[in-house]
């Protein structure tokens, strides 16, 4: 077996071993709202390459960036999310995995000070503000006004951050990077961007 081969069955096993652990309502959802594990490893990559780092994953769902990140690089992911029952399920797959680098925390994205972390991964997270037939359940309020809060303050919050600070993300219009980061890379046809302040 050669080692793109190897590379491929070892991120497919990755992949099936998440998703037997989610309970069966999230199955059928989850390539449309997690991010897949050949991705997450990617845009974990991309994020450490200059060393070990303290990430934020901004709307971490079950922790499927976390945990696949974790699985492979010598940072400590964090992740916030929400959604109580996400986190509880979240955490409790990180603990399934024997991971100590990596844990999702219960908060609203309002709350988070970027400047307790080092870098950055988002998924979309605050699209489904924006359509509601795409939100993932009824566990907490969705609005355009959350939505246009959420975005500002991301913004405000990359602008404190210092040169150098990097941020990768998946899908969506990127509104919420500021003007200050420059797009330095891409893959996966665009939709997946590492942005680093300059």
């Amino acid at each position: 077996m050669d080692d793109t081969a190897e590379f491929n069955q070892k991120i497919d096993k990755l992949e099936l071993e998440i998703f037997t652990r989610l309970p069966e309502s999230l199955r059928l959802i989850s390539k449309t709202h997690f991010t897949p594990v050949r991705i997450a490893q990617l845009a974990a990559e991309w994020l450490t390459e200059d060393g070990p780092k303290k990430i934020l994953d901004v709307g971490a769902g079950t922790g499927k960036f976390c945990i696949a990140g974790a699985i492979e690089y010598n940072s400590f992911f964090y992740g916030i999310e929400h959604r109580e029952s996400l986190v509880d399920i979240a955490n409790t797959m990180i603990d399934s995995f024997g991971l100590k680098n990596a844990k999702v925390l219960h908060q609203n994205i309002l709350d988070v000070n970027f400047k307790d972390y080092d870098a950055f991964y988002m998924f979309n997270p605050y699209y489904e503000n924006l359509v509601f037939n795409k939100r993932l359940n009824n566990e907490v309020s969705l609005s355009e006004q959350l939505h246009k809060q959420y975005t500002e303050h991301t913004l405000a919050q990359l602008r404190e951050m210092p040169n150098g600070t990097r941020v990768v993300t998946y899908d969506g219009e990127n509104k919420e990077i500021p003007y200050a980061y420059e797009r330095v890379r891409q893959s996966q046809n665009g939709l997946l961007k590492l942005w680093v302040k300059g």
